[in-house]
């Protein structure tokens, strides 16, 4: 059986960045990143992009042991922009098994509904986030301002 868990304490981040150095140990053609950078990365104090974005990390269990990890992104600048409520995955690695890849995804699928289910733009206050993105200044309105 195949369980997949949100990341929530620093442990469980250390776990999913150290995943892949498990997952790859034998390949040649791997680069690790370095752990340090990688989990500063995704430090909501220490990156700026999450003043306007939301990550969720995801691991996936088989046997109480890792098998897989996803990070699904909402930007919202990007949304905002694009009046578009949309969503971006990475770090997405897995052993040889369907099910566990179908799992990950299925779990970025869930947030994509959560996105699409909101009431209004930026109304993230059934999820416990009540700090709007700070607002975007449409280049493209100012571009068409100017070209009528």
């Amino acid at each position: 059986m195949i369980t997949i868990k949100e990341i929530t304490s620093k442990k469980e981040m250390k776990a999913f960045v150290q995943f892949p150095f498990d997952l790859y140990k034998n390949n040649p053609y791997w680069v690790p990143p370095i752990i340090k950078d990688e989990l500063a990365g995704f430090d909501s104090s220490k990156n700026p992009v999450f003043q306007h974005a939301v990550a969720h990390f995801f691991l996936a269990y088989k046997n109480q042991q890792i098998v897989g990890r996803v990070a699904a992104i909402i930007n919202w600048t990007e949304v905002n922009h694009q009046q578009i409520k949309k969503m971006r995955f990475g770090w997405f690695d897995f052993i040889d098994d369907l099910k566990v890849s179908k799992a990950l995804l299925d779990k970025v699928a869930d947030k994509q509904k959560d996105l699409d289910d909101l009431k209004e733009e930026n109304d993230l206050s059934e999820k416990g986030i009540y700090k709007a993105p700070k607002a975007f200044k449409s280049v493209s309105a100012e571009n068409a301002a100017l070209e009528s």
